[in-house]
This record gives C-alpha cells, sequence and structure tokens, in this order.
C-alpha cells in the first residue's frame, strides 16, 4: 500500500473535508465551540479512512500482526464517537455528558480484548477475522446503531420547533445511510465508511447552518430575521400577536455583569416557551425584546396562554411588560398588529416600573418615618403623577401634634394646611424654594429651609425643614418626602403671640 493508492482510495473523502475545513473559516452564525468540535469531527473521519486503510493492508499479510489486533477495535469504536462529535456540534450534550460516553467507555475494553477472550470476533493465526458464535458478533453496530437512535430522538427534540424540510433532510440522510450500513452488514459486504460520515458530515453541517441562522444564539428562540420572515410567510396563520418586554436588564447588567444579564434572558426564554402549546412561535427580536405569534388561535387562549406565561415568571426573580392583539381577518397586517400590541406593552410597562418604583419609595418613606419617631421630629410626604403634577399630601402623626393638632379633621392632608400658617415674611420665600426643589429635574437641588409658622396656640414658632424629591427614571417627580424639626429655642426666642 503506497501513499498515492491510499489518496486516490479517499480522493472525494479528502475533497469534502478539505472544502469543509475551509468553509469554517467563513462562519459567522455557529459558535467558536461548534466550529472547533466541527474541525475535530473531520479529525476523527481522516483518521477512521487512514486506519482502514492500513487495516486493509495488514489484511494481505500470511500473518497475524499485533496493528490489525489494534487497529481494528480502534475503528469500531471511532463510528460512534463520530456521531458523538457530530452531536457535540450542536451541543445536545450539555447535561448528562458523562451518561452518552458511558457505552464507548465501557465498551472500549471489551473490543480490545476480544483478541483473547472471543466474546465478539478474534484472528486466527493466518490472519483471518472470526466472528462469534452469536449475535454478539454484531456487537459493535449495535453499539454503533445505538448512538444513531439517540442522535435522531436529540436532533429531533432539539429542532422540534424549526422548520421541517430542514429536519427532514438531516433524518433522512442519517436514515439512508444507516439502512445501507444495515444491508452491507446483511450481506457481509466489508466496506469502508469514512466517505459515507463525510457526506453525512457535510449534510447535517449545511442543516445545522441554515438552522443555526434562524436562532438566536443565545436563548435558542427564533431570531429578528425569522420573525420578519414568518410575518409574511405565516400571516394569513397568523391570529394574534404578543409583545413582550423585560424589565431592568441594564441595571443587571451594570451591577452584576452581562453573565447575570445573559442568565436573565435565557430564563426569561425559557418561562415563554415552558408551555406545551402548539402553533405558537417565540422569537427574541431585540436586547430584552421578545414576540410571540400564535397561529389558529383564539383570544381566549392567548390570554390563557399570557397567563402561564406570567405565572412561570413570577416564580422567577425576573419581571416582563405584556401587550397583545388580535388579527384584523378582514386586513390581515401583522406589523400594524404588533405596534398596536407593543402600546400595550409599554402602558403595562409603565404601570409596572410606576409601581416598583413606588415600592421602592414606601420602604424610604417607612424607614424615614421611623427615624423621626425617634428623633421626635416631623414628617410630611407629596405624591406625583406621571406628567409631575402633585396629587396627594401626607402629613404624619408627629407633624401634626409638634403643630398643635390632632388629626386629619383639623389639620387635612392638604398642602394649604401648612403653608397658609407661613409667617409672612417667609412664605414667598418657603414657597420658592418648595417649587424649585420641584422643577428642578437634574436632582442637585434639596429643600432646605428655616421658617416660622403659627401653631394652633397662635404662637409662632421657629422651624427647620427637608425635603428630598424620589424621582422616575426620565426625571418627573415621583415622591416628595421630608421632615421639620422645632428649632425655636435655637433660634434664642420664646413663641411669640400671633
Amino acid at each position: 500500500m503506497s501513499v498515492i493508492s491510499l489518496i486516490l482510495a479517499n480522493y472525494i473523502l479528502i475533497a469534502e473535508l478539505m472544502g469543509l475545513w475551509i468553509m469554517l473559516d467563513s462562519n459567522v452564525h455557529l459558535k467558536r465551540r461548534t466550529i472547533k468540535v466541527t474541525r475535530i469531527v473531520i479529525i476523527l473521519i481522516f483518521a477512521e479512512a487512514l486506519f482502514w486503510g492500513i487495516e486493509r493492508w495488514t489484511r494481505e499479510i500470511g500473518y497475524l500482526t499485533f496493528t490489525r489486533i489494534i487497529l481494528t477495535p480502534t475503528i469500531y469504536l471511532l463510528h460512534p464517537i463520530i456521531l458523538l462529535g457530530i452531536m457535540e456540534m450542536a451541543e445536545f450534550l450539555k447535561k448528562h455528558r458523562l451518561l452518552y460516553y458511558l457505552p464507548v467507555i465501557i465498551c472500549a475494553p471489551v473490543l480490545y480484548t476480544s483478541q483473547w477472550t472471543h466474546l465478539i470476533y478474534w484472528f486466527s493465526d493466518d490472519n483471518l477475522y472470526v466472528g462469534a458464535d452469536s449475535i454478539l458478533q454484531y456487537f459493535p453496530y449495535f453499539l454503533f446503531l445505538l448512538y444513531v437512535i439517540l442522535f435522531v430522538g436529540l436532533f429531533t427534540a432539539r429542532y422540534a420547533c424549526f422548520g421541517s424540510a430542514e429536519r427532514k433532510g438531516t433524518l433522512v440522510s442519517i436514515i439512508a445511510a444507516t439502512v445501507g450500513v444495515t444491508l452491507h452488514v446483511i450481506y457481509g459486504i466489508d466496506e469502508d465508511y469514512s466517505t459515507l460520515f463525510a457526506s453525512l458530515l457535510l449534510i447535517y453541517y449545511l442543516s445545522l447552518y441554515v438552522l443555526t441562522s434562524k436562532e438566536d444564539t443565545l436563548t435558542h428562540l427564533f431570531n429578528r430575521q425569522c420573525y420578519y420572515a414568518d410575518s409574511k410567510r405565516l400571516k394569513d396563520q397568523i391570529t394574534a400577536v404578543v409583545s413582550v418586554d423585560m424589565n431592568d436588564l441594564k441595571k443587571i447588567n451594570d451591577s452584576q455583569g452581562h453573565d447575570a444579564g445573559d442568565e436573565a434572558l435565557k430564563t426569561v426564554a425559557d418561562c415563554l416557551t415552558s408551555g406545551k402549546m402548539k402553533n405558537k412561535k417565540v422569537y427574541r427580536i431585540g436586547g430584552d425584546e421578545y414576540a410571540v405569534f400564535y397561529l389558529d388561535k383564539t383570544e381566549e387562549e392567548v390570554r390563557k396562554d399570557m397567563e402561564d406565561m406570567r405565572a412561570n415568571l413570577g416564580r422567577t426573580k425576573y419581571e416582563c411588560a405584556f401587550g397583545y392583539e388580535m388579527v384584523n381577518k378582514k386586513d390581515v397586517d401583522i406589523d400594524r398588529t404588533m405596534r398596536i400590541a407593543d402600546k400595550e406593552m409599554y402602558t403595562n410597562k409603565a404601570k409596572l416600573k410606576d409601581t416598583n418604583e413606588r415600592r421602592i419609595a414606601a420602604h424610604k418613606e417607612a424607614t424615614i418615618r421611623v427615624m423621626h419617631e425617634a428623633l421626635g421630629s416631623g414628617m410630611w410626604g407629596m405624591e406625583f403623577d406621571e406628567a409631575g403634577k402633585m396629587i396627594s399630601v401626607e402629613w404624619s402623626p408627629e407633624f401634626r401634634k409638634m403643630v398643635g393638632y390632632k388629626d386629619e379633621n383639623d389639620f387635612p392632608d392638604k398642602l394649604e394646611s401648612w403653608s397658609d400658617l407661613l409667617h409672612p415674611d417667609d412664605k414667598n420665600a418657603v414657597l420658592k424654594e418648595f417649587r424649585d426643589t420641584i422643577n428642578d429635574y437634574s436632582g442637585h437641588k434639596n429643600y432646605d429651609v428655616e421658617y416660622r409658622l403659627r401653631v394652633r396656640s397662635g404662637e409662632w414658632r421657629w422651624f427647620h425643614a427637608i425635603g428630598r424629591l424620589l424621582r422616575r427614571e426620565n426625571g418627573v417627580p415621583l415622591s416628595y418626602v421630608g421632615m421639620f424639626v422645632d428649632i425655636t429655642d435655637r433660634m434664642g426666642v420664646n413663641g411669640v403671640s400671633g
């Protein structure tokens, strides 16, 4: 056997694998790990072809060599190992990887010692292959078939939501190859399968490339390009669209790092797809934006599924805003329908943000209230709507007590209850400071004044008041909380009768 004859015998194989090796350098869809594993599979197929050629040459020798004893089980084991490598290309084996490799690990010593145990096969002294006189002579093929079945199952499950054409092309090729190998075994035709593996690898790589080009690599949802294509291709089947936006992704990235942000996006994706509803397609169309198409679903089914998605999210630490719209079948316009769903989603998002911000503000206010009670100071608070208009005022019981009033009946929760009691010489300056702090959207100005106030007994007493504004993300006031302390003694005067 010469090197030239070995190259000529595997010329098609070499051409195919070299072409694939070069194409890997221009891949923009597949991960680096996938490309690295693909190169390893190419090397394994090359090795299988080389070992087969050498093993075939050893058959022509009139006596048994140790080379043939080692190469034969190595070739048997390379077949399932190549399939494992192909499965690694698509990251099928992320979980329980050892479990998938276990049959090969267990079978390796069985195959390598078969020459002496005669369990599966052995070679006679005159270099003839002798199979065991039982079904175990087909053991290497059963091992290979096990991995074929495993691959078909994992491939089908992994790409169950993707286009059937891509799946069928790969599965038909694998099944056809398996049938071919089976027929070779039945009719006793001893053949090298490396060229078959190379062809399968090319077909699989092509289908993987196509499928990956439709997939968001982080979340494994459909990507933005697929969303646009489906909005046109499936427009006659789409009955509802849902817009979903994750809240506070930027905060997670800034405070915990992008790995935490990626984990959040994947968790949200799982929550959106964990149900078993058919004819539902979920897309990641932006950084923290998702879209859902429902095919031939009623509004009741859509609303129920949205409740399920919210319930799934409720079991996590993440939150999403939702908006949906049913498709008008008389005038199908998916883009316009999605814009309506987007508008509803942003309304929902604003409500969620406002609720969260008010919850934070309430917590801060409660903390301040405890401090005031401990310090013997009076607390006050105001709330604002989304337009920045004051909608409520609250005077604490301690505040009312300090100015001589008992409850809301004699000192109502309105701004005038306080402002009407300001000393005429102080009133304009105090109210100006009060309003300037509200209107300073930069957040740099704080309310800090001293003034005279007429208490219920009719005396003018000095007070020191401070206030802090809690604002929304856009700068609009959310709440205005503060405290005041009686400083009449510090000012060196007694209460002056009005």
